[in-house]
């Protein structure tokens, strides 16, 4: 063979050679990396540009700017995946002095939001940071009355949306504070949690996480957020937030 076929041969074969190497890596699933490194966060983009909307009675509304890039997207849709699959177990709880609980990661110290931790069971963390209860995590899974995963309530999957403008009551205290919703087809907008009688609001933007579970942030104060989710039924809305879980019905 000539030196010209050999050198033609030898970079055919380092062509191969590259190809199926990205063909492995290409189909090797993602995983989280091992050691004390916690992949699967909510990080938020926040960006100034607001977006206009066409809401679904007419109306018009703004968005805030808040967009979520969530890494956990390839394991919700994994067919074994379970809350314990990418909980997180390297950290505490801590309680407050308010009665919150919150969980630090030794590695850094940082709360963490928007997971499961692994102790004794698997605990939802919830966009506040605290541990939440009563109430669908990002993931479709229920948390308990004591936080922690209930196996026997099935998986949400339906991905809901609110009913634009009308107003969701708290179930206790029809009269009291309530949610008034401007959502997009693709689940961001805002939510405005009403208190009459004080004439007060609260502000927040929503992203949706899939399974009918939303994380809310308020645009003027980033450590005010919130955990909620829309059931199929299409009226009810839950609203975790700070260790508390309130259910909000169409009136």
């Amino acid at each position: 063979m000539s030196a010209i076929g050999k050198i033609i041969g030898w970079l055919l074969g380092l062509g191969a050679a590259i190809v199926g190497g990205l063909y492995l890596l290409g189909s090797r699933p993602e995983r989280p990396p091992g050691g004390d490194d916690d992949p699967w966060l909510t990080e938020y983009e926040a960006y100034e540009d607001q977006t206009a909307h066409t809401g679904m009675d007419g109306g018009a509304f703004v968005t805030f700017g808040l967009r979520i890039r969530d890494p956990r997207e390839v394991c919700r849709e994994e067919g074994n995946y379970t809350p314990d699959t990418y909980a997180i177990r390297n950290g505490s709880f801590e309680t407050l002095q308010s009665g919150e609980a919150i969980y630090v990661r030794h590695a850094d110290g940082l709360q963490r939001r928007s997971v499961w931790v692994a102790e004794d069971k698997c605990y939802f963390v919830d966009e506040s940071g605290c541990k939440a209860h009563d109430i669908y995590a990002f993931d479709g899974y229920y948390a308990g009355p004591d936080g922690s995963w209930d196996p026997s309530v099935p998986r949400l999957t339906a991905d809901t949306r609110a009913v634009n403008g009308r107003k969701y009551r708290e179930e206790l205290d029809p009269e009291g504070v309530y949610l008034q919703f401007e959502m997009a087809e693709d689940g961001s907008g805002s939510v405005r949690r009403v208190y009459p009688s004080l004439d007060f609001r609260e502000s927040y933007a929503s992203a949706p996480f899939g399974r009918g579970a939303y994380a809310l942030e308020n645009p003027a104060d980033s450590l005010l957020r919130a955990h909620l989710v829309l059931l199929p039924d299409g009226r009810t809305a839950i609203f975790s937030q700070a260790g508390e879980t309130c259910r909000y019905i169409l009136e």
